[in-house]
């Protein structure tokens, strides 16, 4: 006689979501950035930063030191510092709200990266970056070169998304050795810098 084989037991399987709830937060969170960088974007306006280079040229890369076009064009060697930058945010965020979503701690970057490159296009610090000694001209971002940082930021927060923390930290120091190395400034050298001018 042949046994009976006992029946498999059934596997439940998650329900599909077919209320689009998930789809409907992210567009949120998408439509809240858009405001947020066009509220830069505005801001910028007011405080008369033009749209591109005043040399009359657009680059999408400018590697060499130009008082012309020093963060003038959509990206350059502090591009790269804005990379780490948002790296620096994901790993703040993640540690202080780690139950939100990534779509939300995005909005949250987008918005830090906006109200930097606001204050940092005041005429105070404009003086104040300068001013300082031995660092390469700077007279204020245009637009285009404020929406390529803001990129990257978004760039640096996603990549941390994906490494582990010690990748992350292993690429932001390479990426200011870089900096440093090719143009003399960097989050470390411009950190002293200001320092010697606050003292």
């Amino acid at each position: 006689m042949l046994a009976r084989c006992a029946p498999e037991p059934k596997v439940e399987r998650p329900a599909f979501r077919s209320d689009a709830s998930i789809f409907r937060s992210h567009g949120v969170s998408l439509a809240t950035a858009a405001l947020l960088f066009a509220a830069l974007v505005v801001w910028l306006r007011i405080v008369d930063r033009p749209w591109i280079c005043p040399c009359g040229f657009v680059e999408l890369w400018q590697g060499e030191l130009s008082q012309a076009q020093n963060s003038q064009q959509f990206s350059d060697w502090y591009s790269a510092l804005h990379v780490i930058f948002g790296m620096a945010l994901f790993g703040f965020v993640a540690r202080m709200a780690p139950r939100w979503p990534l779509a939300k701690r995005a909005v949250l970057a987008v918005a830090s990266s906006g109200a930097w490159e606001a204050m940092e296009n005041t005429p105070a610090l404009i003086a104040m970056f300068s001013h300082s000694p031995d660092a390469p001209d700077y007279f204020g971002d245009s637009i285009l070169n404020a929406a390529g940082d803001t990129i990257f930021v978004i760039a640096g927060f996603f990549l941390a998304a994906r490494l582990p923390a010690w990748a992350t930290v292993l690429v932001a120091i390479g990426l200011d050795l870089v900096v440093e190395v090719a143009i003399g400034d960097g989050f470390v050298l411009g950190t002293l810098r200001l320092l010697r001018i606050a003292v």
